[in-house]
């Protein structure tokens, strides 16, 4: 049986990145937060961080950390139901996010649970590959992945399809294509993509039969900078419909292609949930039937 303490403290110098972080999260002393993880090692039978900068969980220490998340989510979901969440206890849920849901739809959920004042999200987000990453590391409890890979200990359920386009601005498009559209233009201009893990802008020159040149590409790890870089005519890229959609003035991008890209989303959590990841997860799939392209 693991101590909660020592779980907590756990979580504490994961989240915050160092053990001096976590003993002023926890109101306690440097030499405190190590005996606990002393401690912790002692019970497990295994060393479960990496003294580095920042300290890094081994193997065994994110089997451990998974556990912890989901054991004191419990206990204290229980606490809050017994006092009936009248102090200042409060539930925190750390959820991997791809950045285009998050942009697109993913706040929806959140703003869905805005009047419950004892819950506070934790959102981690990146490229979608990475997600699951976060997950079977244990520094999330859920995720959304644009795999449907079963991760043991997981559930996964299927979301729906981010359409993706091809766009560029106005600008852009008189000085690259003032020509017409073609393989040359298309493999050859500046192009903006998310990080090197971003693969749209390889697969749609594919289903042209296009394959990437060297040519100027700039990294952006934003969806909404994608986008400016975009409207500015820095580049030509991929976006979600959706996020070209919920702009306030009307999008003046223009379409290279009528054919878009489609991105699977799942929904991954650990079977052992408590309600209110339950509650998360009904309000996710009823947001995402209707936000996300259902084939």
């Amino acid at each position: 049986m693991l101590d909660n303490k020592e779980m907590e403290t756990l979580i504490a110098i994961v989240d915050g990145q160092s053990f001096d972080n976590a003993a002023r999260q926890l109101h306690i002393s440097p030499g405190a937060v190590s005996q606990r993880i002393k401690s912790l090692e002692n019970r497990v039978g295994s060393s479960v961080l990496v003294r580095t900068t920042p300290p890094q969980t081994t193997e065994v220490g994110k089997q451990v950390l998974g556990y912890a998340r989901r054991m004191l989510l419990l206990q204290n979901e229980l606490d809050l139901a017994l006092k009936h969440g009248i102090d200042n206890d409060s539930l925190s849920l750390a959820i991997a996010v791809n950045h285009d849901s998050l942009s697109c739809w993913f706040m929806d959920v959140i703003d869905h649970f805005s009047d419950r004042p004892n819950l506070s999200f934790d959102i981690r987000t990146s490229n979608t590959v990475s997600t699951q990453t976060l997950l079977k590391s244990g520094e999330v409890i859920a995720a959304i992945t644009s795999k449907a890979n079963h991760l043991g200990g997981c559930k996964t359920r299927y979301l729906g399809q981010l359409e993706y386009l091809p766009v560029c601005s106005q600008s852009y498009f008189k000085h690259y294509f003032k020509n017409g559209i073609n393989n040359e233009q298309l493999s050859s201009s500046p192009v903006a993509i998310f990080d090197r893990e971003d693969d749209l802008v390889d697969r749609y020159l594919s289903i042209h039969g296009v394959e990437r040149k060297q040519q100027r590409t700039h990294y952006f790890p934003s969806s909404h900078v994608l986008l400016d870089a975009v409207n500015c005519g820095v580049a030509w890229t991929m976006l979600p419909k959706l996020l070209i959609e919920n702009q306030p003035l009307p999008s003046e991008l223009i379409t290279l292609s009528p054919h878009p890209i489609f991105v699977d989303l799942y929904w991954n959590t650990w079977e052992q949930e408590s309600e209110i990841v339950a509650q998360v997860e009904r309000t996710v799939l009823s947001l995402a039937q209707r936000k996300l392209v259902q084939p």
